[in-house]
């Protein structure tokens, strides 16, 4: 990502915090409840406020240790994980965190490949999951083509309503359950160590947008506020993530789907349910090529087909003789890249879903990729960056960057067994 020096252009504070909440809070909400159920009513809360200290913590180090290898490479950009990591671990440890970052992009592809039919499954329940999967293909794969990344804004922004509205239903029908109900579910445990790894898994899932942190310092027009806007940030992603996992656990007790929102059409026929639930599968539909478009980006570099034509295939006419010494026509190279990438993106979107048809349970998957991904990119990486420089002499600090890499490796080992183990077991699930 390339930002404009221009002060202009770059965002304001107002801007970078709704930036970061929006890349903070995603589809990977909707299935807090399903976590919560792994967890218990008291471990669950108090894991999650930890885990948010830690990941905000980890997010004020990746800047801190980008900011001071600017100070000391002012010629040089440090603008994604991976030029920062390049910079302190060497240029094959970088490739590795680049291809780290582009893995978890393509997991919460796998990721939106089964939310989709999920959701639309338990509004149409004529339909299977397996046939809506199917459906969906050609749509997901003609979005993938779209060539500018410009050219998806309006679908960030319809996924970005979508789901706060869905956040504020959900949360607005289970307090209203409670107050019903006359008060909780009946017989919730506090405490559920057997399936926590679960919800570590599921949990850190949801900050899935700890990747984009450098990228959306670099676009501030005031960097020195970088630590208020991320606080102010942090407390509503906080606020947003506990009342949709706590409290749709407690009113309505275990929640077996990945998606709350697919969870409640079972549980009610209420059309407010039934229309969140088509919103977020066009919202998700329609973001997956910005979520894929990382990946993308890079494995067409790699392929040599990366381009859109004009002087690069100019070049290329220039320095590429074709068969008998003529060399092809710009516009013939154009439309053979073109045909290329299109290739590559449709097989890009297939191998994603048939990764999210051999696992059936949304909640799993979900648990599985944020367990693999999201815990070295918001747990382990940072402080691991952070010791590797020793910017800090401070044994505290040292101490606290320890603790919170093992966590992240931890709970992410853990997380992945469990989930690993549930989907070759077949983990049976009511309501989906």
């Amino acid at each position: 990502m390339t930002v404009s020096t221009g002060t202009s252009q770059r965002a304001t504070d107002r801007e970078t915090f709704m930036n970061l909440v929006k890349v903070g809070i995603g589809p990977g909400c909707l299935a807090l409840p399903f976590a919560f159920t792994k967890a218990g009513t008291v471990m669950a809360p108090l894991t999650l406020i930890l885990m948010t200290m830690m990941v905000y913590r980890n997010m004020r180090l990746i800047i801190d240790i980008k900011e001071h290898l600017k100070a000391a490479y002012p010629t040089q950009q440090f603008t994604t994980y991976g030029d920062i990591a390049r910079q302190v671990l060497g240029s094959r440890s970088g490739q590795v965190v680049d291809y780290l970052l582009i893995s978890m992009q393509l997991g919460i592809c796998t990721v939106y490949f089964r939310f989709i039919p999920t959701n639309l499954h338990a509004t149409f329940t004529s339909v299977t999951q397996d046939r809506w999967l199917v459906l969906i293909i050609p749509f997901v794969t003609a979005l993938t083509w779209i060539r500018h990344m410009k050219q998806l804004a309006a679908f960030a922004m319809f996924a970005n309503v979508a789901t706060v509205v869905t956040i504020c239903v959900i949360v607005g029908f289970a307090g209203s359950n409670i107050v019903a109900e006359g008060g909780v579910a009946d017989g919730l445990p506090e405490v559920t160590l057997a399936s926590a790894p679960v919800f570590f898994g599921t949990a850190i899932y949801s900050f899935e947008g700890c990747g984009a942190v450098p990228s959306v310092h670099e676009s501030m027009q005031e960097p020195k506020n970088w630590v208020t806007v991320l606080g102010h940030a942090g407390v509503v992603i906080f606020v947003c993530f506990i009342m949709t996992g706590e409290l749709c656990y407690l009113s309505y007790g275990e929640i077996t789907s990945g998606s709350i929102t697919a969870e409640l059409a079972h549980r009610t026929d209420n059309p407010i349910i039934g229309l969140c639930n088509v919103m977020m599968a066009a919202a998700v539909l329609l973001t997956y090529p910005i979520q894929a478009y990382p990946a993308i980006e890079v494995f067409e570099r790699k392929l040599g087909i990366r381009g859109d034509g004009g002087g690069a295939a100019q070049a290329e006419v220039r320095s590429s003789p074709g068969r008998g010494g003529v060399s092809p026509s710009a516009d013939t190279l154009h439309a053979t890249r073109r045909t290329q990438q299109a290739a590559f993106r449709t097989l890009l979107v297939l191998f994603t879903a048939a990764a999210a048809a051999s696992v059936e349970h949304l909640g799993l998957i979900v648990s599985l990729f944020g367990s693999v991904n999201g815990s070295v990119i918001a747990l382990v990486l940072p402080p691991y960056l952070d010791l590797q420089m020793a910017r800090v002499s401070s044994f505290e600090h040292s101490a606290v960057n320890m603790i919170t890499a093992a966590f992240g490796l931890l709970g992410g080992a853990a997380g992945t067994a469990i989930a690993v183990q549930h989907i070759i077991q077949g983990e049976e699930v009511v309501g989906e």
